[in-house]
């Protein structure tokens, strides 16, 4: 039980590494730091890779890092990238020089405002698919409901039974109705606020082109 307790130790502490092994013994700090910056990830990240390093009896060229880290953060820090960034509703990392941040945090906001609109369209689209399995199930159960045979109370509560899944059938008919009507607003909304941003961030992003 103690082995097993220990391997799970181990991969644990592996699975939070911020750096492999490999990655340390190769040494390539401009790259490591370039890649770091270029995805966003803060400087302090250094600090994480001085100790995951330091396990393997290895030390980070601190400078080095930071050059590349600084690089990279050149490349993460474009409008263009940052108007992906929200488009794909990522956050904004706050790395980004004074400089440049402003442009940044600008194309952000529009790439986030097509993300938000297209989330609203997959939840409308979520919700017809829910109420049509609904719906299904309750077809399925109206369907193998049989009041022959019975009599009296039984009967009569079986009747109740039955007109009460019709009743939930239709209710869920007029639901999804609503749900379609939703979803077609939400389509609508979505196509126009792509327009919209599309054509301020051809305006105001160097590079942009259709996406």
């Amino acid at each position: 039980m103690g082995g097993i307790a220990a391997l799970f130790a181990v991969l644990l502490l592996a699975g939070c590494e911020t750096v492999s092994k490999e990655q340390c013994a190769a040494g390539d700090w401009v790259a490591l730091g370039k890649a770091d910056g270029a995805n966003g990830y803060q400087a302090s990240r250094l600090a994480d890779i001085v100790k995951d390093c330091g396990r393997y009896g290895v030390t980070p060229d601190t400078d080095q890092y930071m050059s590349g880290w600084n690089q990279g953060v050149q490349i993460y820090c474009t409008p263009m990238n940052g108007y992906n960034a929200g488009r794909q509703g990522k956050s904004a990392s706050p790395v980004c020089p004074p400089q440049m941040a402003g442009s940044f945090e600008y194309a952000h906001s529009l790439g986030k405002r097509i993300w938000q609109a297209r989330s609203k369209v997959e939840e409308q689209e979520r919700r017809v698919r829910d109420i049509d399995n609904r719906m299904s199930r309750l077809r399925l159960d109206v369907g193998s409901l049989s009041c022959s045979g019975k009599n009296g109370d039984e009967l009569r509560a079986c009747r109740e039974d039955v007109h009460r899944r019709r009743q939930d059938l239709q209710d869920a008919r007029f639901d999804l109705q609503d749900a379609r009507w939703r979803l077609m607003e939400a389509q609508r909304f979505y196509d126009e606020t792509e327009r919209t941003v599309s054509a301020e961030a051809a305006r105001t992003i160097p590079g942009y082109g259709p996406q």
